[in-house]
This record gives C-alpha cells, sequence and structure tokens, in this order.
C-alpha cells in the first residue's frame, strides 16, 4: 500500500471520529438524496460513522436505486449527459454511470447487514428510509440482529391511518407490509419511528428556505435542485421532507448522547416523554402492528392505544420537532461538497471532491445484485 500525504490525512481524521457507526438501508429517492448528504456531513464533522449504504426495492427497481447511490456519492463529477427512465429520481437527466468503482460489493444487502451487526454489536445505529424487506430478512436470518444494534431509525407507517399511497398505508410499509410486521414483532429494541403524519402537516419547510439552499454553490445543492426541479416549479404551501426528517432525528441524538437515553425511556412504560434542547421535542411510545389482511387497510400501522394486547412497547414515535435545528441539519447537509478555498492545513477536516473521493474510498456499499434478489416478497419465505 502506498501511503500518500491524502491518505494520512484520511487516517487522522477517522482516528479522531467518535461518533456511533452507521448502516444506511435506502430505496434512493429524492428525499433520501438529501438524507444521505446529511449523513455523510454528520460524517465528515466526526459526529457518525458511515460504514455502509445498503439498498432496497423502493421508490424504484433496485438497479436504479443502485445507480442513484452512485449518483449521490459521484456528485462533484456531474456531466450533462442524459439518462433516461423512470428511475425514481423524477426522470430528470441524470449522467450515465461509467462502471462501479471497487467499494460496491457483490455481498447481498441483507447478509451485510447481518455480518456488519454480528461484527461490530452494540456499536451501530441502522437508519432505514425505505421498505423494511432487508430488516426483516436480517431479523429472521438472525434473531439476534436487532438485540445487537444500538438503535433503530425508521422513517414509514402512519399514526392516524391517513395514508399517501393507499387511502390508509404510507408508502413504504405500503410495498412490503409482511416485512414491517416481522420488523415490529420481532425487534427486541424500540424503533424511533418517524410517521408520514407529521412530516406531511406539521414539518413542511418554507419554499423560501428550499430555494435559498439551491443557491448553496455545493454539488449537493446542484444534484438536489435536478432531482427536484419539477417539484421546484409549482407553487405549493411547503417543502414537504420525510427520509431527511429520520436522518436528522438520528444525528441529533447521536451527537447529544440520547441514544441510550431512548431505550430507557421505553422501559419506564410511560406514554410521552418531552426533550428539551434536542430536534426531537417530543416522542411518544406505545405498541404497534401493521395490519396485512385488511381489504382496504393493509399495509396501514396500527396502534394499540388501549393496551388491549399488553405489549411492551415496540415504537418511540417522533410526535414534536425543534424546526429551527431540523432546518439547519438540511442546510449542513446541502452544503456537502462545497469547495472552500484555503491553505492547505494537515489538521483541518477535508472538504469539496477531496472528501468525497474519501467517502467513495473508504465506505463499503452493498447492492443486491439483481432486484428479484433484494425484493423476495416475506410473506412466500417466512
Amino acid at each position: 500500500m502506498v501511503v500518500t500525504k491524502q491518505t494520512n490525512r484520511v487516517f487522522r481524521m477517522f482516528q479522531r471520529m467518535i461518533g456511533r457507526k452507521v448502516i444506511i438501508d435506502t430505496d434512493a429517492g429524492r428525499d433520501d438524496a438529501l438524507a444521505i448528504f446529511m449523513a455523510l456531513e454528520a460524517h465528515k464533522r466526526r459526529e457518525v460513522e458511515v460504514i455502509a449504504i445498503t439498498t432496497v426495492n423502493g421508490n424504484t427497481i433496485v438497479r436504479n436505486v443502485n445507480n442513484n447511490v452512485q449518483r449521490i456519492l459521484h456528485a462533484v463529477k456531474l456531466q450533462e449527459k442524459p439518462f433516461h427512465g423512470h428511475d425514481g429520481f423524477g426522470d430528470v437527466d441524470l449522467p450515465v454511470l461509467s462502471p462501479p468503482p471497487p467499494s460496491i460489493q457483490q455481498q447481498h444487502a441483507v447478509w451485510a447487514l447481518v455480518n456488519l451487526v454480528k461484527k461490530y454489536p452494540g456499536e451501530i445505529v441502522l437508519v432505514a428510509l425505505g421498505p423494511l424487506t432487508n430488516l426483516a430478512l436480517a431479523q429472521r436470518l438472525d434473531p439476534d440482529f436487532t438485540s445487537n444494534l444500538q438503535a433503530i431509525y425508521v422513517m414509514g407507517g402512519n399514526t392516524t391511518g391517513e395514508g399517501n399511497w393507499t387511502s390508509s398505508a404510507e408508502y413504504n410499509f405500503m410495498l412490503d407490509p409482511e416485512a414491517a410486521r416481522v420488523v415490529f414483532e420481532e425487534t427486541s429494541i424500540p424503533i424511533n419511528l418517524t410517521p408520514w403524519e407529521i412530516c406531511y402537516h406539521n414539518l413542511g419547510i418554507p419554499y423560501d428556505v428550499r430555494k435559498e439552499m439551491g443557491q448553496i454553490k455545493s454539488k449537493a445543492a446542484e444534484l438536489m435542485n435536478k432531482i427536484e426541479a419539477d417539484i421546484l416549479k409549482n407553487k405549493y404551501e411547503a417543502w414537504i421532507t420525510c427520509d431527511q426528517v429520520a436522518m436528522a432525528w438520528m444525528i441529533d441524538d447521536v451527537k447529544n448522547g440520547n441514544l441510550q437515553k431512548c431505550q430507557n425511556i421505553i422501559e419506564d412504560h410511560s406514554s410521552k416523554e418531552v426533550i428539551k434542547d434536542c430536534l426531537a421535542t417530543v416522542t411518544k411510545r406505545c405498541y404497534a402492528s401493521v395490519e396485512l389482511n385488511g381489504e382496504i387497510t393493509r399495509g396501514q400501522m396500527v396502534i394499540d392505544h388501549l393496551s388491549t394486547k399488553k405489549r411492551s412497547p415496540n415504537l418511540n414515535i417522533l410526535s414534536g420537532v425543534n424546526m429551527p435545528l431540523y432546518i439547519s441539519e438540511c442546510v449542513k447537509g446541502t452544503t456537502l461538497f462545497m469547495v472552500v478555498e484555503e491553505e492547505e492545513d494537515p489538521d483541518r477536516c477535508l472538504t469539496g471532491a477531496e472528501c468525497l473521493s474519501d467517502f467513495i474510498s473508504h465506505i463499503v456499499f452493498f447492492f443486491p445484485r439483481t432486484a428479484a434478489a433484494c425484493y423476495l416478497r416475506t410473506v412466500q419465505i417466512f
């Protein structure tokens, strides 16, 4: 191995890293892009250590999901070459990707999850931004999978029966309700859940803020503007974000040392917790499951409000958010890969293309080989 000046900087950066190890499981749609940028920005600030990104069928087929993750990670190399089709990024013209870099692994995403959690028991925070297929399969392959995680953050489900894909079901859960049911009922640690309704009704970001973010001179902002071009042309009341909320919650909990606190709160079995000086200002603890057989309610998350099941809470549901902190985290993600001209400093935190190169070299990505390999419906194998 040839040790270069840049390599030494990377090693020093990782030696100083004190954040939790993070795995992102994603279906790589538009809101996933900024969520991943936010995680990588926190990685650059040494608040977390992103060790893997796994992909799942969701916003689009896995082949497109894989391509979208590569686009996110190669944002500094954007060129005006056409890319067409139902790609989960709004069918905008994006560059045709070159062959995958060596960091893309052939190991199936599910086995990657199982093996990494075994390798780092109690150290990994898992953030799921798409259907819970990979998590359910990992739990069935290794019953100790979730008990060996430090924390789980999920974007999905609904608390009042308001759907965004059917009249009663949220998109991620509706795509694989069996997987969501398995994760809910077999996970041994509480799930930090960001439901659809709070994102839609309470956390809309003013469009003038979104437009200001789009003016940031960074490759992250450039990519975001491309994939959200059709949204930005319309005059909606607010910019609705979902995956970004779950990611921001995780980042804030990690850097404020709230992961263990969240587990202690669950053990108290009290119904609600008001948290000061944190992004998640109010969380609600409850037991919930996912409907599989309803004629019009398949995929709906059902909360046991009356405690009829006599089960301990399996969810910590986000119910209130500190908006200034949340918007600040989104803005930080948009500034990723912003090139700052400055004199060489061996101790500085890497920025721009330099930093992206280090991410691509040191973060391992696990993509399923085919859509069929990833998206085995859980009802068929459990």
